[in-house]
C-alpha cells in the first residue's frame, strides 16, 4: 500500500493543475480565434487540430492520474461465510 504525505499530494496537484492548465490555456486561445472569425479556412483547419489534439492530451492526463487511485478505491469482494 502507497501513502503519500500531505506535502506530497499538495505537491502532486500543484504539478496536475499546470498540467491541466497549460492545454486549456492554448484551447481557450484557439477557441476565441475561431469565434473572431479572422482566420483562413487552412488556420481554422489547423486550430480545430490543435484543440482535438490539446483535448486528448487532458484526457491521458485524466486517466493517468484518476485510474491508479480509483482502482486502489475498488471495493474488496466481501467474504462469503461459511457455517
Amino acid at each position: 500500500m502507497v501513502v503519500t504525505s500531505a506535502r506530497g499530494q499538495a505537491e502532486e496537484l500543484t504539478l496536475l493543475g499546470h498540467d491541466l492548465r497549460t492545454p486549456l490555456t492554448i484551447i481557450n486561445g484557439y477557441a476565441q480565434l475561431l469565434k473572431s472569425g479572422e482566420l483562413s479556412p487552412e488556420q481554422r483547419e489547423q486550430a480545430c487540430e490543435l484543440i482535438l489534439q490539446k483535448c486528448q492530451e487532458l484526457n491521458a492526463l485524466i486517466r493517468a492520474f484518476l485510474e491508479p487511485r480509483e482502482s486502489a478505491l475498488e471495493p474488496i469482494a466481501p467474504v462469503e461465510q461459511t457455517a
